[in-house]
């Protein structure tokens, strides 16, 4: 492993804060019942995928552009699962 350079300090800091984006959605929306169960395992799917990505760009670092692309590829697609699994209220007819 070899010392990291500035690039890949800040692809591991997005990597960071991008891994805060899930449990304050899952927060934010607090689900109930079986949506909670899911909700949870999409969070923490995520938050492990985010962390072998971390591990990939501290082991590989000349995969960082890529894995760092790919972390967060993956906390958009983790975010957008949590947000169609919220419960709507149905509209009603005026």
């Amino acid at each position: 492993m070899s010392e990291l350079n500035f690039l890949q300090t800040g692809y591991l800091a997005s990597l960071l804060l991008a891994s805060l984006v899930l449990p304050v959605l899952l927060s934010a929306l607090a689900p109930s019942g079986r949506t909670r169960i899911v909700s949870t395992r999409i969070v923490w799917a995520g938050q492990l995928f985010l962390g072998l990505v971390g591990g990939a760009l501290l082991v590989w670092p000349t995969l960082a552009i890529c894995s760092a692309i790919c972390g967060i590829v993956v906390v958009m697609m983790c975010a957008s699962a949590l947000l169609c699994l919220r419960v709507t209220p149905a509209r009603r007819k005026a």
